[in-house]
């Protein structure tokens, strides 16, 4: 099951009464499908599906890659089939007029900036997300030590937040290790 993190809406559907609209306008590569569906499964669904109730059914307007990743998500976990996600309706009286909806609310009216994305997480450095990381690369974390020698190997791992400060106080009892 996926924790729904968006509260206080009455209207749902399962995700098989959901029907994709955008065709080809957006693509999403399989990488970026898994980051999604481990996004979904680390933080939960933070944002309902928008939908237009058309004649022929339940078209989603914006969330088509939030459904894929579920859909993957639910060959494993098949409950999610049967989990009732919460939706928006988008109120259109024609298809061109939906059509105009998703492309409003598909539309980036503005870009991250790798300055705004390095100030916006320097309060959450433990956080990982692949979206974000290609602007931030968490370089912001830790500086490399000038005394590293170049002998010497920096190596990133990745560890449960629970874990952290568990396996930084393991790692730190080893003389030939330093943790940054």
């Amino acid at each position: 099951m996926i924790d729904v993190q968006c509260k206080g809406l009455k209207d749902t559907l399962k995700l098989s009464e959901m029907i994709a609209f955008q065709g080809n306008l957006k693509k999403r590569t399989d990488k970026e499908i898994d980051e999604l569906g481990q996004s979904l499964k680390a933080e939960g669904l933070l944002m309902p599906f928008a939908i237009w109730p058309s004649n022929d059914g339940y078209k989603v307007l914006d969330g088509h890659g939030r459904i894929a990743a579920l859909q993957k998500l639910a060959a494993v976990e098949p409950d999610i089939l049967n989990q009732k996600f919460p939706v928006i309706f988008i109120d259109k009286p024609t298809e061109e007029e939906a059509r105009k909806a998703l492309l409003q609310i598909t539309s980036s009216y503005g870009k991250i900036t790798k300055k705004g994305a390095l100030e916006f997480v320097k309060s959450i450095p433990n956080y990982s997300a692949p979206s974000i990381n290609k602007f931030v690369r968490y370089s912001n974390k830790t500086a490399v030590p000038k005394t590293v020698k170049k002998e010497t190997q920096i190596v990133r791992i990745v560890v449960p937040v629970d874990k952290v400060q568990e396996v930084k106080a393991q790692l730190s009892r080893l003389v030939y290790i330093k943790v940054l």
